[in-house]
Formats: C-alpha cells, sequence, structure tokens
C-alpha cells in the first residue's frame, strides 16, 4: 500500500514517532523526511504521513501546503527560493527576481527546460540582515566564497553575485551527476553549506523542580519532566561520586529511597532517545 516508502524512510519515521507522546507531533518532521525520499509530496505521500501521524488526512494537507519548504510539485535540481518579504523587498527583491528570471528565461513558479533550475517567491527566510536573500535547495546564498556557496555577514544578493551562484550550480551539475544525500533532519547547525547535525546538537531537557524530603520510608524524591523525555537516572552523591540508585519511569512523578536519610544529595539526569540532558539542580534531604 505505500510502496512508493522506501524501508529507509519507514524506520526513519518509527524512530521519529517514538519521541512523541502524541504522533501528531512529528507531522512536520514525517513530511520532511517523505521529502527528502521522493523529491516532492503527492497527495498519496501526505496522506501516508497522516496515517503513520494519526491524524487527518486534511489536517495533514494544511500543514503542508502552509509552510514554503514542503514541494507539491517536481522541481529542478536546484530549487532558487527568493525571499520577497519586507526587510528583502526594500532591499531590492524585486529587481533580483527580475534578474534571476531574465538569466534564467523563466517566471516565478517555472522551471528551466534542462530540468536544472525552479525558480519560487518566498515569505520570510529570517536572514533580514541580508537582504535580499535566497536559498539554494537547503542552503542560504547571497555569494560564493572559496568555491562554496555562502551568506556572508551582511551582504546581500546583487546581479554580480547572482551571476556567481548561477555559475556555481552549473559547474556543479557538471561535476556531479545528482546531489549528495543529506540528513533530512540535519543541516543548518554548523555551517551555511549545513552538514548533517550530531545526536547531541541539543540536549534533552533536564529534569526541574526535584525536591528531596526525608520521612519514615526513607526519602522521597519528586520531579517535573518535559513529554520529550524517554528516560530517567536518578542519583544519590556518595563521596565525591554519585552512584545510580533507580531508573524510574517517565510517568513516575515520585521515587522512594528507602535507604536515604536526612542530608543525602539527589540529581536526575534525564534523555531524549540519544540526547542526554545535563544533571538537573541538586536537592538535600
Amino acid at each position: 500500500m505505500v510502496e512508493f516508502v522506501s524501508d529507509a524512510v519507514k524506520e526513519r519515521v518509527d524512530a521519529l514517532l517514538k519521541q512523541y507522546p502524541v504522533k501528531q507531533g512529528a507531522l512536520l518532521e514525517v513530511l520532511w523526511v517523505a521529502q527528502s525520499e521522493l523529491g516532492w509530496l503527492a497527495p498519496k505521500t501526505v496522506k501516508w504521513a497522516a496515517q503513520v501521524c494519526e491524524c487527518s488526512p486534511a489536517h495533514a494537507w494544511g500543514v503542508a501546503t502552509f509552510y514554503t519548504m514542503y514541494k507539491h510539485a517536481p522541481t529542478g535540481r536546484f530549487l532558487l527560493q527568493f525571499c520577497q518579504n519586507i526587510c528583502c523587498y526594500t532591499a531590492g527583491a524585486e529587481s533580483i527576481i527580475s534578474l534571476a528570471e531574465k538569466k534564467l528565461g523563466i517566471k516565478a513558479g517555472e522551471t528551466t527546460k534542462d530540468n536544472l533550475f525552479t525558480m519560487v517567491r518566498v515569505e520570510c527566510l529570517g536572514a533580514c540582515g541580508n537582504g535580499p536573500v535566497m536559498l539554494v535547495n537547503d542552503d542560504f546564498a547571497t555569494d560564493v566564497v572559496n568555491g562554496e556557496l555562502a551568506m556572508p555577514l551582511n551582504i546581500g544578493l546583487n546581479e554580480e553575485r547572482l551571476d556567481k551562484i548561477i555559475a556555481w550550480c552549473k559547474e556543479r551539475a557538471a561535476k556531479m551527476p545528482q546531489e549528495p544525500k543529506r540528513d533530512p533532519l540535519g543541516g543548518i547547525t554548523g555551517a551555511v553549506h549545513g552538514e548533517a547535525q550530531a545526536l547531541d546538537f541539543a540536549p534533552a531537557p533536564p529534569a526541574l523542580g526535584i525536591k528531596a524530603t526525608a520521612n519514615e520510608n526513607g526519602v522521597s524524591v519528586v520531579w517535573k519532566i518535559a513529554p520529550e523525555v524517554t528516560a530517567i537516572a536518578l542519583e544519590r552523591k556518595k563521596g565525591n561520586k554519585w552512584e545510580l540508585i533507580g531508573n524510574p519511569s517517565v510517568k513516575d512523578k515520585e521515587f522512594i529511597d528507602a535507604s536515604g536519610k536526612p542530608g543525602c544529595e539527589y540529581r536526575i539526569i534525564t534523555k531524549s532517545g540519544e540526547r542526554v540532558a545535563k544533571p538537573s539542580a541538586v536537592s538535600i534531604s
């Protein structure tokens, strides 16, 4: 029924869904992973995403059509997304878009006959200080520096830089039969021409509100965690080291340390998938 989705995508999606207490929360990422595999989102792909995320097809379609990062038709190898919002507009975006249309022989929304370039207008790309600005596929680009697409600080597009970017794309197409595969959920940390993100690019949310209280049963430790936490490690200090005393369920809100005494120090370390949080604040019973 879903032959158009590869086993690799299904495995990636299964892993994503485990990170969300409500599967619908993964919809944006599921759509993005599917698009990275198929190149665009056909209606049947959006319907499949709705099924795996347990939401209505109408909701999934509304999400897929709201964000301009999702494609609803095949595009050329280089998707040139020109920002037309207010900051870029006042910095000369309309002139740059007109120049690009003349140089490529197409209008915004069209693809060149050689299937190399597709031009589209989009709203704010969040790089207002570089206006006018565009994306080449998933990369910000206002210039070419040292043979790579770049967006130098406060440098926007002009005719000379646009020519360099177009030439860079053509040269790349001549050298590479197709674009190298990327991690669809990595991309724009660390560099403009983004390498994939490391698994620990953002730590898991730490436990909050930890409080240890000594009583007749030992020590009661309570805490609060974020919904995306998948594992909890409760530690007690022994000398100069911390030792693990329990792994409560993510549904638990309290742990009784029967051997605990007044004056013991406790902390919690949470995980979200492979990401490890910083230790919580320390609470003394």
